[in-house]
């Protein structure tokens, strides 16, 4: 047996030796295609014509743990010395002895140094800014260059020009008072509009919100030159729950986009939690006409996995058309919990698909944070989802009129603040009513 063994070792080694005997059976071809591969490999080694075709390639080839460093001269060096020689200027590369910090970083405003803080005599003190602020700030700005060669009255591009992939994050905190002292390039309320061509869509930003001013003074230092390198036109509205009741997510989201709609015809709108920041910039903050998207679907608490296939929650982009005609979602979602996976149920009922961006694009960076206060996991989720189809048609925008109390309304440098009251009991007997003339389709 054991000689047998061997002998068929020795066969399948006589085979293989055959074999390669074979494929140099004339001597002279062994070592002509050795040179030729070395020929090869050095050609591609030392050709710069991929960073010629594509000069923002460059930029994907550095570290994400380098992008997303603490340390702000370490991103700023890396944005200087890797991202503007390839900047295109007129679809030429530039060198960085040709780069104009004016033409690239201009701001209608200087950034102040120094702002003033009131004191509690009535007078103001001054004080310095961060540095570490004035260096995020120009960080992220750097990345968010006016188009050069985009007529004022054409459309904005479907893809626009200037997107580099993943970008930095900054997620240090900076009292919110600090951030409306910078040049944010925004109107009061946290309007933006692309200067040099026709936006698409106009995009209205929903935040729900609840004592979180850390993570929405993180978001907005990110999210404004993130939007604004994408041409996008958009507004912020934070919806802030006044303590009361339990936290309805849902609701403030409704909420939001019915006073957004007061004031204006947005025809997109995004829904966004307050503790997650897109870091791709090619996650085109977008509404298909036909279909819901769900952009932050690759998230680094879940280790870039979808928890479950049906998952709808984090940030939703949705045509208003669409939310208007799944009625929105459900006001019922006291506390956590199931309010996304109703909102999936009502999209689909509809006829509405939910599509993702490829996993590569799709991805966020989740601010940690500890559980709060009256937002408890709702008991009565699952009984709610199972009645999703009998509650659409009575529970949602055609339930909101009178169901919650508008305490104010402010508008404020980078966003525009809905401060509302919600009542439980109010909300779970309130019955449907007609939409709005805001609401319906124009004729």
């Amino acid at each position: 047996m054991v000689s047998g063994r061997i002998v068929r070792n020795k066969r399948h080694y006589s085979l293989f030796g055959k074999l390669c005997r074979s494929c140099f059976r004339i001597n002279q071809i062994k070592p002509l295609f050795l040179v030729l591969l070395v020929i090869f490999f050095l050609s591609v080694y030392l050709s710069d014509l991929p960073l010629r075709k594509e000069p923002r390639k460059i930029f994907s080839m550095l570290n994400r743990s380098a992008l997303l460093a603490s340390n702000y001269s370490t991103r700023l060096k890396i944005a200087e010395h890797f991202l503007f020689p390839w900047q295109i200027k007129n679809e030429n590369k530039i060198s960085l002895e040709e780069y104009n910090d004016t033409d690239y970083f201009s701001s209608p405003t200087p950034v102040p140094l120094m702002v003033t803080t009131p004191l509690g005599n009535g007078t103001v003190q001054p004080y310095e800014l961060p540095q570490s602020l004035l260096e995020s700030h120009k960080l992220l700005y750097n990345y968010s260059q006016p188009s050069h060669n985009v007529k004022s009255k054409q459309p904005c591009p479907l893809v626009p020009h200037r997107l580099v992939g993943k970008v930095p994050v900054v997620k240090e905190y900076y009292p919110i008072d600090q951030l409306n002292s910078l040049d944010f390039r925004v109107k009061a309320g946290g309007t933006y509009t692309p200067p040099n061509c026709e936006p698409l869509q106009k995009i209205a930003i929903v935040i729900p919100f609840r004592q979180r001013e850390m993570h929405l003074s993180i978001l907005l230092l990110n999210l404004h030159p993130y939007l604004q390198r994408q041409e996008s036109s958009y507004t912020i509205f934070v919806v802030n729950q006044i303590q009361g009741s339990k936290f309805n997510r849902a609701m403030l989201m409704n909420i939001g986009f019915m006073e957004a709609m007061k004031r204006d015809r947005y025809t997109c709108v995004i829904f966004h939690d307050v503790d997650l920041i897109p870091f791709n910039d090619k996650s085109l903050y977008r509404c298909p006409k036909y279909s819901t998207r769900h952009l932050s679907v690759y998230i680094d608490k879940f280790d870039y996995r979808l928890p479950y296939k049906e998952i709808l929650g984090g940030v939703v982009a949705i045509s208003s058309h669409l939310f208007i005609k799944a009625n929105g979602y459900s006001n019922q979602f006291f506390g956590w919990g199931g309010e996304d996976d109703d909102f999936q149920h009502r999209c689909k009922s509809k006829g509405v698909n939910i599509v993702r961006y490829p996993k590569h694009v799709g991805q966020y960076m989740m601010i940690k944070h500890g559980g709060d206060s009256g937002n408890e996991a709702n008991p009565q989720r699952f009984d709610l989802l199972k009645r999703f189809a009998e509650r659409q048609g009575v529970d949602g925008l055609n339930s909101l009129t009178n169901a919650y109390t508008l305490k104010s309304l402010l508008t404020l440098p980078l966003y525009t603040r809905i401060n509302v009251l919600l009542d439980q009991t109010v909300v779970m007997i309130a019955e449907p009513k007609p939409l709005p003339p805001y609401l319906r389709p124009p004729k």
